[in-house]
């Protein structure tokens, strides 16, 4: 039971600490964009895509695999090759992060003018030592999560966050009064998310110091050469990267597809541009918010299960994987349900009046949310069951899906084909992740089980919340109704959770004060 407890205590913790940081993040952003201006905010983005690209090659699958293999050999009483893997990881892998960081430094002015804006160049400089500092932090992380022990990432996370905030404008803002140019102002900002990494190196190398004095047990003093580790770590990592390059290249090859059609199709240059800076700077936007909750649960449950498969754990496994599949559809299909039918208020609330078309977006991606959320606990699943190349299969057929989509929809739909080829995409995805769970593995919960309560909850929380906007909107405005209905839908969602059985007593006791709440519930 200690595990799983660790998992759904770790996604808690992973799940809170991700929230903060996204309002972190849009406090962040705000007040920038109105020191920097369109402009500047485009030399900060620009430099952003092209840092995150270079994470993407260098770190993305890191994290993951180090988390795994650590968890299998701790779950084996191997302490001792728990923490060779960590270091081996910790000798190989900031090199190639530090390589990486060269070549963007070095390479700022030539790829700065490859995607078109030379004049970011300097804000690229600036953000390049970062990928070296996710590099350690990556491997770091990684360990802690194998532990089980999610508070490091998580405190290392509102690190980066807070230094992007505080120094990221403060250092913008002190650019801005000393007259600097605009390309200089953008730097300052973005060299504040340089600090922040560096600060967070810091943070988790003197708490894997502190961890490393602590006595620890060692069941079995076995422990592999540094060279077989290091080809398992590439193993598990290689696949999750080429999954998340398949997903980076088929969105860039997205942007351009988009734009084309929907030119094809007979609108300007302009009106095109501004019809997918709504849908993917806004409806995109609001459809990642909901992934901040599932990626907590996805990333805790990794280590958990990847030590349960390798001792065979089968009744853990099935506990956790169904444990894992309740919480994510309770979580999501709300969440998609409210975007369904709330969509346009929300955006209209966030945005202003003139995101409507964007509003219409995101009721189309609703159906994509619950989707998306099982993609991710599924990729976590397949990675800890050992069948990491799977997920990548199935995102390379969702990307054809989603590119074929956009060219035969946008020519019949406008703009909306983007969207739902989405859905579509996403559909495809989970229904390969899911198809392959079922076929290597039992655990599995019964759709009856698992889906049928939260969607019927969802659905009827869904129902109510319209009917009190469109009651409440004409007498109080737009903004108070959706608010009042978006607070009223929490409320019948739980009631409905309650009278339909679909809160399980053995899930609330997982959760930190399960035993609590599970009087405050009456289960």
């Amino acid at each position: 039971m200690k595990k799983q407890q660790s998992f759904v205590q770790g996604a808690a913790v992973l799940i809170a600490a991700n929230m903060t940081v996204k309002v972190i993040g849009a406090v962040f952003r705000i007040p920038l964009d109105a020191l920097l201006g369109k402009s500047g905010m485009g030399l900060f983005n620009v430099a952003y895509v092209l840092y995150t690209t270079m994470l993407v090659i260098s770190t993305a699958g890191l994290p993951v695999a180090v988390s795994k293999m650590v968890s299998e050999s701790a779950s084996l009483g191997r302490t001792r090759e728990a923490r060779r893997i960590a270091l081996a990881a910790g000798a190989a892998f900031p090199a190639v992060g530090a390589l990486f960081s060269a070549a963007l430094y070095w390479g700022a002015e030539p790829l700065s003018a490859l995607v078109g804006n030379p004049a970011a160049a300097p804000a690229v400089r600036a953000i390049a030592p970062s990928v070296f500092c996710v590099a350690v932090i990556s491997v770091v992380r990684g360990y802690f999560q194998g532990m089980n022990d999610m508070v490091p990432t998580a405190v290392s996370q509102l690190i980066e966050a807070l230094s992007k905030l505080l120094l990221g404008y403060g250092l913008a803002h002190a650019a801005s009064v000393r007259g600097l140019p605009l390309a200089r102002c953008a730097a300052a900002a973005v060299l504040g998310v340089t600090i922040g990494e560096a600060v967070s190196v810091l943070y988790l190398l003197v708490r894997a110091c502190m961890h490393r004095r602590r006595p620890v047990a060692v069941l079995n003093d076995y422990a592999r050469p540094c060279t077989a580790l290091l080809r398992e770590l590439l193993a598990v990592a290689v696949p999750v990267t080429i999954g998340s390059s398949v997903m980076s290249l088929t969105n860039l090859l997205d942007v351009a597809l988009v734009m084309n059609r929907l030119q094809d199709a007979g609108w300007t240059a302009e009106q095109a541009n501004a019809l997918y800076g709504a849908y993917s700077n806004r409806a995109i936007t609001m459809f990642n918010l909901p992934q901040t909750v599932i990626l907590g649960l996805s990333v805790s449950v990794l280590p958990v299960l990847s030590g349960a498969f390798a001792r065979q754990n089968f009744t853990q496994i099935s506990r956790t994987v169904g444990a894992a599949m309740r919480l994510t559809l309770l979580l999501a299909l709300p969440a998609g349900v409210g975007y369904l039918v709330l969509g346009e208020p929300i955006v209209d609330l966030l945005f202003g009046a003139d995101s409507v078309s964007a509003g219409e977006f995101l009721r189309i991606l609703g159906l994509a949310v619950p989707l998306l959320a099982v993609v991710s606990l599924t990729n976590a699943i397949l990675q800890a069951f050992g069948k990491p190349f799977s997920p990548v299969t199935h995102m390379i057929i969702g990307g054809v899906v989603k590119l074929a989509g956009n060219h035969i929809l946008i020519g019949e739909l406008g703009i909306y084909g983007a969207p739902v080829s989405t859905v579509l995409c996403y559909a495809v995805i989970a229904a390969g992740n899911l198809y392959t769970v079922r076929r290597y593995s039992a655990s599995l919960p019964a759709a009856r089980e698992a889906l049928l309560p939260p969607l019927m909850a969802a659905l009827g929380m869904g129902a109510c919340a319209a009917l009190l906007y469109s009651g409440f909107a004409p007498a109080l405005g737009s903004h108070a109704a959706v608010l009042l209905a978006i607070a009223a839908a929490v409320v019948i969602y739980a009631g409905l959770l309650r009278l339909l059985g679909a809160v399980h007593r053995e899930d609330v006791l997982l959760m930190p004060c399960g035993d609590r709440l599970c009087i405050l519930l009456r289960l």
